[in-house]
């Protein structure tokens, strides 16, 4: 069922029935097998939402002119003023604004294209401005979305296949509300300054929960692999086990997609209160008899580059609780800066016992996001069941910029996983182990 607060797609699901313009799908089947097409072809979020959207023009202003019985004259501009007016990024109601330039441009400079039109979408041509021009194409082709906006072209053309196997339109719901400009709230950003951490549940949709938990299960069977993803292992009362995955966004689309996004360095860089890029990624699995994580801030350990500033954020892969080791913080203290520590960059015991801990309990799906100056740490899995979790790390773009493939490079000569280790060396983790009980 759609959220009534989502107009936008209440607006969608209302075209269940609604004729296409001749064509033989509804305008929701259209919206959806567009959509559906982009996810296929591993697209961004945000091509994804252009693409169930780049026909809300059609629909979204009773009073627009018409062109004919062909649907609304300058679609593609309603469309894209709607989906401003309701706070969506700029980079989806853009594509929606140029996929009819595209329509124009692809007869103007492909023969074949104009032979395969559908009969609806020759006779809409007419009314859209007919072929561009040689100057009006070679503009075109300098659009810095120029080949977002062709394919979501392509997918236009293709999303007419009657009785397709659709999803329900409410699966978008989660993806829609993330892309907002205004994600999040001045009571959640008062939050984040008081406390120096912020959980934000509802993130995901259900459907985008089951599949980011696939996606770790298939993650966590890849075997060891020197030179590649960095597995590291820890030894528990129940034996060795794996203990932490770093460096695999390259090879998980889904999930640099997930880090990447312009909805997730959106909401990291209105936190950070300027523009944030990637640093780090890691999965951190505590499973069932795994060990916790000693108290300690993060700030002493991401120094390698001469940054001051960090913010991570958790998603949950599994629920975390108390019983199963999940994060503890300790609410408001990043304001004191940086705490005193032991010769391992931990806290001082002196210090971390004496402070007041707060156990933050998460469902899958949800995020928690902290500063690299608010102490945390984890006790134990005491359960039968694994406490999976993404943490992936940003840094200010001023400092220093994309240093990703610098740190993992580091890291894999100084502190490198299991797999690429000589047999019987004890390595000296530095800043590339605090707290945590991986093995040395």
């Amino acid at each position: 069922m759609v959220n009534p607060d989502n107009q936008i797609l209440s607006l969608l699901q209302q075209q269940a029935h609604a004729d296409y313009i001749g064509e033989p799908v509804s305008q929701l089947e259209h919206a959806l097998q567009c959509a559906c097409f982009a996810m296929d072809a591993g697209a961004d979020e945000a091509v994804v939402l252009a693409a169930l959207l780049h026909d809300i023009g059609h629909v979204c202003d009773p009073a627009a002119t018409r062109m004919a019985d062909v649907g609304v004259r300058l679609h593609e501009h309603v469309g894209a003023d709607y989906l401003r007016a309701c706070g969506l990024f700029d980079s989806i109601a853009e594509l929606v604004s140029q996929h009819v330039n595209a329509k124009r441009y692809l007869v103007a400079t492909r023969e074949a294209y104009r032979r395969h039109l559908s009969p609806a979408s020759e006779k809409t041509l007419a009314f859209q401005g007919g072929p561009m021009s040689r100057e009006e194409a070679a503009a075109f082709e300098k659009h810095p979305q120029f080949e977002q906006i062709l394919k979501l072209r392509a997918w236009d053309e293709a999303a007419k296949i009657p009785d397709k196997a659709l999803p329900d339109v409410s699966v978008f719901d989660a993806m829609i509300q993330r892309h907002r400009r205004q994600r999040l709230t001045d009571a959640q950003l008062k939050l984040w300054h008081e406390q120096g951490y912020l959980h934000i549940k509802d993130w995901f949709s259900p459907v985008e929960v089951q599949q980011l938990v696939a996606t770790i299960d298939d993650l966590v069977s890849w075997p060891d692999a020197p030179g590649q993803w960095m597995k590291y292992y820890e030894t528990t009362g129940r034996g060795k086990q794996l203990c932490r995955i770093e460096n695999f966004l390259q090879y998980v689309p889904q999930l640099s997609r997930l880090a990447r996004g312009e909805a997730m360095l959106t909401l990291i860089s209105r936190l950070m209160e300027e523009p944030a890029v990637l640093f780090k990624e890691k999965l951190n699995l505590k499973l069932s008899g795994g060990n916790g994580f000693l108290p300690h801030q993060d700030a002493p350990a991401f120094t390698t580059f001469g940054q001051t500033f960090h913010i991570t954020m958790m998603v949950s892969v599994d629920a975390t609780t108390s019983a199963n080791g999940c994060l503890e913080v300790v609410p408001g203290h990043h304001r004191a800066g940086l705490l005193p520590t032991a010769e391992d960059l931990t806290m001082s015991p002196e210090v971390a016992d004496n402070l007041t801990w707060q156990s933050v309990e998460t469902e899958p799906g949800d995020l928690l996001l902290f500063g690299s100056f608010l102490p945390h740490r984890s006790g134990p899995n005491a359960t039968d069941g694994a406490r999976r979790a993404l943490y992936i790390t940003y840094n200010r773009a001023a400092e220093g910029g994309d240093v990703r493939d610098a740190y993992f490079q580091l890291k894999r000569q100084s502190f490198p996983p299991e797999a690429e280790r000589e047999a019987g060396k004890h390595y000296d983790p530095g800043v590339f182990n605090v707290g945590n009980p991986v093995d040395k």
